[in-house]
């Protein structure tokens, strides 16, 4: 992913920054990173092109990074927010062979969340319980229920307040796909579910296990799949 890009203020047409731009300072490159001809000669046709108009620099939020394929898949379409410092600017770009060089535009409006999927790591979870055999002594049925408990809470979680409920959030490199885990008020809650069918000693148990599984990083994280809501090109539209 490029770091910065360079828009043109009178045509609102961008383009990344490669190499040395002008007045702006070089951009480094990763270890082995060579750009290819056609980057190249891109920027070469946009320079002059665009000779004489005010340029600007914009930065990119790779946190904002936003495609339906995986980040290492360079043939896709994706879309990331870019700023000047003042303002905000929704890039999309496309890729459509190895071969060709990729396209950026500027569109409007920006990246939004309009609903969440919550999902825990059931199979994972199963495992892992399965795993340390002796040492987390519930019956099958027992496990079924505090699975669905902690599948039942996870679901509760609102939108679009659900990051302001959870105990911790983290992002993954493929985002729009993150995780998340419940914070202790919530875990309270998953156990009150389960007092009705658990002796004490389970919910013990039950508990021992939260407090060694619970942290951001471990099993009982849970997925959150983000689904964006795009803005459309004024042409695609009126296809």
């Amino acid at each position: 992913m490029v770091e910065k890009l360079i828009r043109c203020t009178q045509c609102n047409k961008v383009i990344p920054q490669y190499e040395d731009f002008g007045d702006f300072g070089a951009v480094p490159l990763l270890p082995g990173v060579e750009w290819a001809d056609d980057d190249l000669e891109e920027q070469d046709e946009f320079r002059r092109s665009h000779r004489g108009h005010p340029l600007e620099e914009l930065f990119v939020d790779r946190r904002s990074s936003v495609s339906d394929r995986p980040a290492f898949e360079p043939c896709k379409v994706s879309y990331v927010e870019a700023s000047n410092g003042k303002e905000k600017f929704l890039i999309r770009r496309t890729k459509e062979g190895y071969d060709r060089p990729a396209h950026y535009e500027i569109l409007p409006g920006q990246v939004r969340v309009a609903d969440l999927c919550l999902e825990i790591q059931e199979e994972e979870l199963l495992q892992e319980i399965k795993w340390l055999n002796g040492s987390f002594p519930l019956p099958p049925e027992k496990v079924g229920k505090f699975i669905e408990a902690f599948r039942d809470e996870v679901q509760e979680i609102g939108f679009p307040n659900s990051r302001e409920e959870m105990g911790f959030l983290w992002l993954e490199e493929t985002y729009p796909v993150s995780y998340g885990s419940l914070s202790a008020s919530r875990w309270e809650r998953v156990l009150q579910r389960c007092k009705g069918t658990f002796k004490d000693s389970e919910l013990r148990l039950l508990s021992r296990f939260i407090g060694e599984h619970g942290e951001p990083g471990d099993i009982l994280d849970f997925k959150i799949k983000e689904k964006i809501s795009l803005p459309r090109p004024a042409a695609e539209k009126s296809a």
